[in-house]
């Protein structure tokens, strides 16, 4: 029987890479998790974008950009999930949610999750 786990994932100093972002969650094998929460943070003095994607190597699966070149004023949050966003574990493969930002170091990220919902 699956155990439901409510978990907060933390990255700081994101990548300023899209060619090698910041994975901040992968989802474990054969499970089902749902993004309840996202706080962006930008730590700087200074305006900067960030990139949040799923990329999944699921079956019939596309990568998706959850925003892209989205705008955070200096020293502000901005909470991306407006809704719950389920990720899974195909068995084979699971979804990645990838970060980047305009300038490296800037941002910082929190996840909330519920892990375990199959």
């Amino acid at each position: 029987m699956a155990t439901n786990t409510f978990k907060r994932i933390t990255k700081a100093s994101l990548s300023n890479s899209s060619g090698s972002p910041t994975s901040v969650y992968t989802v474990p094998t054969s499970k089902t998790t749902i993004l309840i929460g996202c706080l962006i943070t930008n730590k700087t003095t200074t305006a900067a974008t960030v990139n949040v994607k799923i990329d999944t190597a699921i079956t019939a699966q596309d990568d998706v950009m959850l925003t892209n070149a989205m705008s955070i004023p200096a020293n502000s949050s901005v909470e991306l999930s407006m809704g719950k966003i389920v990720l899974n574990h195909d068995g084979s493969n699971g979804d990645i949610l990838k970060v980047w930002g305009s300038a490296a170091s800037t941002f910082d990220i929190t996840l909330s999750i519920l892990e375990d919902v199959n």
